[in-house]
């Protein structure tokens, strides 16, 4: 990853409008706009921990070795860097997986510090944070995940299962790609790891992408996604909420399936 994104995570407020109602700060009476507590900065750093695919590893961090070189001198500017699309197609598709997952071509400096909170291991997010460090895939990255989803999704399940961890950039990308199809085995791997309540903030995700009108009225829908939300909104863990989620999930999967 960029030398100067990867030291900062930064929120891209922009993103979704933030709505700065007089409830945000009493809503948030536990943010730390400073450093967070040790304990809070460990689970921050789980949440932001992304998962490096093995695949043609050597050749794609070659690549993008020699490509930071050609980019603005500590990532201070918004570009759109990638390799040559001679260079992206000579690539095997799992060489392009690999590239992809590393390396988000897209950096904007629209950002500004992100919000801490305490006790985020309490918390249900409403988002990931892969946007916080101010990189996104491009358009041509995005296609690449979607055109290939099926293989996309064997091959982040594959991984996980081989012990590489549920990274950050997979779950973004199975968010991205809509995997619905990939519902039971989030669910499954939760119950193995139910630290990481960002798999449950990945069921949302693909909850609201399905616009379910029964999630779409639930008091969890509104506190998260609700007029009055913003990019950092949380819900606060509970076995209810918890429950809910992966039963809403399932719910969802089986009607998808049966279409």
């Amino acid at each position: 990853m960029r030398k100067k994104v990867n030291k900062i995570w930064v929120s891209c407020l922009i993103l979704l409008g933030v709505n700065f109602h007089q409830s945000f700060c009493q809503e948030y009476q536990d943010v730390s706009w400073n450093e967070p507590r040790p304990k809070d900065s460990a689970y921050y750093a789980m949440r932001e921990k992304v998962s490096i695919p093995p695949f043609g590893l050597k050749k794609v961090q070659g690549l993008v070795k020699q490509l930071l070189k050609d980019l603005p001198e500590g990532a201070l500017t918004d570009y759109d860097g990638g390799i040559s699309i001679t260079s992206f197609n000579k690539l095997s598709f799992e060489d392009k997986f690999t590239y992809t997952m590393i390396y988000p071509e897209i950096y904007s400096q629209a950002c500004a510090e992100g919000m801490f909170f305490f006790d985020p291991q309490d918390k249900i997010f409403a988002h990931l944070r892969f946007v916080y460090n101010g990189v996104f895939w491009s358009e041509r990255q995005l296609k690449f995940m979607k055109r290939n989803k099926k293989r996309i999704i064997e091959l982040i399940i594959d991984q996980v299962k081989q012990g590489r961890g549920l990274g950050m950039n997979y779950k973004t990308a199975l968010i991205e790609i809509d995997a619905w199809e990939s519902i039971p085995f989030l669910v499954d791997f939760y119950q193995t790891r139910p630290i990481d309540k960002d798999i449950l903030t990945t069921l949302l995700q693909l909850l609201k992408q399905g616009n379910l009108s029964t999630f779409e009225q639930s008091k969890i829908y509104n506190k998260l996604y609700g007029e009055a939300t913003h990019h950092d909104s949380w819900i606060k863990f509970s076995r209810a909420n918890e429950a809910y989620i992966i039963e809403s999930a399932e719910a969802y999967h089986k009607k998808r399936q049966d279409r």
